[in-house]
């Protein structure tokens, strides 16, 4: 009896429980919640089985690569997947890594008074509009003149010096944190000006709220390494013009070792997060070792050349990798 899959539309000869095509089980279209559980746990047990063969191995330089090139794709982590996911892991770990509470402290600490004296001398201002007698008065300006405490030092105020080099500009804490921007341009005298403005709205966004700004930045980072390394392999491909080398060999290269990496930063962070510190100035000479290692075991030329063609690549990565970071600075300031 032939049987025809639903999936791929494959018309199977053989009585069998899945399709010889697609591999999807035979049986009706509806599940039941039985059905459901089971093919639940099997995709979740395949899933798993191929995620930890892959990285049984991810530590051993070269090796995936090997293996992936060498017919052996099946049983292992796809490493674009492979890449992505240990990506967004490592900058969700920065991400929940990061002391905000301490480096922003003071400046959330004063941005929260300023507004917080705002608020109140607004509420006054609606409460005590209309009144007229003696006591109410006295009160409102007694309240009025706590709010004045430090006036001088506080229109002095900046916040981390708030000074541009480009634009030459200052704004006390009181009037960034409470004037909207028109309010600002107006008062400093760049209404027309672009640029003055769309910088001006960013740092009012970042006083009023920095873990949200940084989080910002640190998610669009994880899409720049995903453009960033396409392009680093190309320069690869230049350096091996004259090998049989395709262009997808050294960017699955460039994502198993970079995978390797985001896995021992996350391994670093969980274990020896009060350390890490220490730790740090060891972490890049290691990555920097597993890569020249697995380089010369994949693509098996001489100490010399290896040498040679992996600093060319060094210097290149951190070319591209600070033009990226400066482009993604850029960007996700101008657009948070």
């Amino acid at each position: 009896m032939s049987l025809v899959c639903p999936n791929c539309n494959y018309t199977d000869t053989h009585d069998a429980d899945f399709c010889s095509s697609c591999g999807q089980r035979f049986g009706p279209s509806k599940l039941t919640v039985g059905q459901f559980l089971n093919d639940l746990v099997d995709h979740v047990f395949a899933l798993e089985t191929t995620f930890f063969k892959t990285l049984s191995k991810i530590f051993i330089p070269g090796e995936l690569t090997l293996e992936y090139f060498n017919g052996h794709r099946k049983k292992y982590y796809h490493p674009l997947r492979l890449y992505f996911i240990l990506l967004v892991l490592h900058i969700g770990v920065l991400g929940g890594l990061i002391p905000y509470d301490k480096i922003f402290k003071e400046v959330t600490f004063k941005a929260n008074q300023v507004l917080v004296k705002e608020n109140i001398r607004k509420e006054l201002d609606s409460k005590f509009s209309n009144i007229r007698d003696g006591a109410s008065r006295k009160y409102k300006d007694s309240v009025y003149t706590w709010l004045a405490i430090n006036e001088e030092a506080r229109a002095r105020d900046t916040i981390s010096n708030m000074q541009f080099s480009v634009f030459n500009m200052k704004f006390s804490q009181q009037d960034l944190i409470t004037l909207s921007v028109d309010s600002l341009a107006k008062k400093y005298q760049f209404q027309d000006k672009y640029f003055p403005k769309l910088i001006t709205g960013q740092m009012k966004k970042f006083v009023t709220d920095p873990k949200g700004m940084i989080l910002y930045i640190l998610g669009n980072i994880s899409w720049m390494m995903i453009i960033m390394l396409p392009t680093l392999a190309l320069f690869m491909k230049f350096l091996f013009r004259w090998k049989t080398r395709y262009y997808i060999e050294h960017l699955f290269y460039l994502y198993h070792w970079h995978a390797a990496s985001f896995l021992l930063g996350i391994i670093l962070v969980f274990f020896f997060r009060n350390t890490i510190v220490d730790i740090l100035p060891f972490f890049f000479p290691f990555v920097a070792l597993f890569g020249f290692i697995a380089w010369h075991r994949y693509y098996q030329q001489g100490l010399f050349f290896t040498f040679f063609k992996f600093t060319v690549m060094g210097i290149l990565y951190l070319v591209l990798f600070s033009f990226f970071i400066a482009l993604t600075a850029l960007i996700s300031f101008s657009s948070y």
